[in-house]
């Protein structure tokens, strides 16, 4: 089951999600940002995003500050998720 983080009700009702799926254990560790069908994908072991073009200026500084406030929660929970690719371990790629 995939981990939401809990946001604002403003940004929930204007569309704004944050989530860590489940059946992303191959992937990066990383955390999907989500404005109605816009993604965002931020990796959990260094903060940048994953995708070419994807930047902070593109979301609501609110769900940034969720996001930040919230980093050792959503690193756990990846860890927790997907015990077999930890945020601890490295890339080697």
């Amino acid at each position: 089951m995939p981990f939401d983080l809990e946001l604002l009700l403003r940004l929930k009702r204007a569309g704004w999600k944050v989530k860590i799926y489940d059946f992303e254990r191959l992937e990066p560790p990383h955390v999907t940002i989500l404005f109605k069908t816009r993604a965002w994908r931020l990796s959990l072991r260094d903060g940048a995003f994953l995708d070419r073009g994807d930047k902070w200026s593109q979301i609501e500084e609110a769900v940034r500050a969720a996001v930040e406030e919230a980093w050792e929660v959503l690193q756990q929970q990846w860890d927790q998720m997907h015990p077999d690719n930890p945020i601890s371990s490295q890339d080697d790629e």
